[in-house]
């Protein structure tokens, strides 16, 4: 028994420590897949779309109800006065009694309607379906738009990186200034000239900083965590091979962009009304059953008896101000601008694939070129830095030199950060999910 009260606290420690360690690796770490997990779990914009999810299968449960039975209990008490009678001689005969009991079961059942019960679950249906899709379309936008505001910080934390790396070199190169204006070889004009420089720096570093810490703000609330919450990402610009053969992503787009299956939704949501629409002055015919006990019946009106009552009911709409007609006119409108909304978004998509993949494109070769740039930028500072010392070149000269490199190096890692935000957007032009 102690062995096994023994096992038992083990289990349950490694469990807790286990447990803490995945909450501190989260904590500590965040990945881009861990990000659009927390977006998934975490947005209130999901559980919204879900509940609407909710709602429309509800309906169709209430159509459904309409297959059953209706079947209605009832209670009454009634007290009359004065009790109707006749006189015979001396005889006063009462025709009702003065207390009136009733209690009766009523079952009410709609036998056929020609389809109009089974076309209206079929729009009810037909309305879940859209509310499905919409939630994946709200789960793809909140995915992607995480995907991009990931990238924002990382870009814009390497752009800060880079600013640092610019002003530490200006301050070294200010030391170095500040020793040669000592020893008479430089004048004060070159250390002013420097510590603007590194005012300049300074001022695009807090601007960088400042847009980092809105994209941080937006993250947190895209991930629904507190203002609070540290946000340590890792991650890398990398954009993996997939296929550009434009013909090859028209098609998968067409077939599986979010857009594309809400409108086709529309259209057939649409298309349902329509059918309900037309069988508006359809006739109904029912059947109708009742039993309950009452008093009131001859020859003793105290007694409560047995009563029952079957029926059948035909109602047949004869004339409605022609509502019909009207119905099926304003239907058919919608249907045929469903039909028009979706050759508008197969336009859409088009152009936004063929945009997206002429940005992958671009971003590519604004790689390998702002590469090149970096690696002649950085010969030219040491270069620079060379000359300085030995007084072939001037302060600003090499001021000048140090800024081009800085200017390079933002540029590299802004084309870095185009290629992958251009290429996530490429996958959501074609409909791909992330999740």
């Amino acid at each position: 028994m102690k062995f096994q009260i023994l096992s038992l606290t083990l289990i349950v420690f490694t469990l807790v420590i286990s447990a803490g360690y995945s909450q501190q690796s989260v904590k500590d770490s965040l990945t881009l897949e861990d990000a659009i997990g927390l977006t998934l779990l975490n947005q209130p914009l999901i559980e919204q779309a879900l509940e609407q999810v909710n709602a429309a299968d509800a309906r169709i449960k209430e159509q459904d109800s309409y297959y059953y039975p209706q079947i209605d209990g009832f209670l009454s008490y009634a007290r009359i006065g004065p009790i109707p009678s006749i006189g015979f001689g001396d005889t006063n005969f009462e025709l009702a009694p003065a207390n009136n009991y009733n209690a009766h079961i009523t079952a009410y059942q709609l036998v056929y309607d020609f389809g109009q019960r089974d076309a209206q679950v079929d729009l009810n249906k037909a309305y879940k379906l859209s509310s499905e899709d919409k939630v994946t379309l709200i789960k793809n936008d909140l995915t992607y738009q995480t995907v991009q505001i990931f990238y924002a910080i990382l870009f814009l934390r390497k752009s800060v990186d880079v600013k640092d790396e610019q002003i530490n070199n200006f301050k070294k190169h200010l030391e170095v200034t500040t020793k040669k204006f000592e020893s008479g070889s430089a004048t004060d004009f070159d250390i002013l000239t420097t510590k603007v420089r590194i005012a300049d720096a300074e001022n695009q570093k807090i601007s960088i900083a400042n847009e980092l810490s809105k994209a941080e703000i937006k993250l947190r609330s895209v991930l629904n965590l507190a203002t609070d919450a540290r946000l340590n990402l890792t991650g890398i610009f990398k954009a993996d091979s997939m296929d550009y053969n434009l013909s090859s992503l028209l098609e998968k787009a067409l077939k599986n962009r979010p857009e594309i299956i809400l409108a086709r939704d529309a259209e057939n949501s649409s298309i349902e009304s329509k059918k309900v629409a037309s069988l508006t002055n359809i006739p109904k015919l029912s059947v109708l059953a009742d039993y309950g006990i009452k008093n009131g019946y001859e020859p003793n009106l105290d007694v409560l008896r047995g009563n029952w009552i079957l029926g059948v009911n035909a109602s047949i709409p004869i004339f409605n101000g022609n509502l019909r007609d009207a119905k099926v006119e304003e239907a058919d409108a919608i249907v045929k601008s469903s039909s028009a909304n979706i050759l508008n978004v197969e336009k859409d998509i088009k152009i936004d694939v063929e945009q997206a993949l002429a940005d992958v494109k671009a971003s590519n070769l604004k790689i390998s070129t702002t590469e090149v740039q970096v690696e002649q930028a950085i010969e030219a500072v040491t270069r620079a830095d060379i000359q300085y010392r030995y007084g072939v070149i001037t302060n600003l000269d090499l001021l000048d030199s140090e800024t081009s490199l800085a200017q390079a190096r933002l540029l590299y890692i802004q084309a870095q950060y185009q290629n992958v935000i251009s290429y996530y957007k490429l996958k959501k032009a074609v409909g791909i999910t992330l999740y």
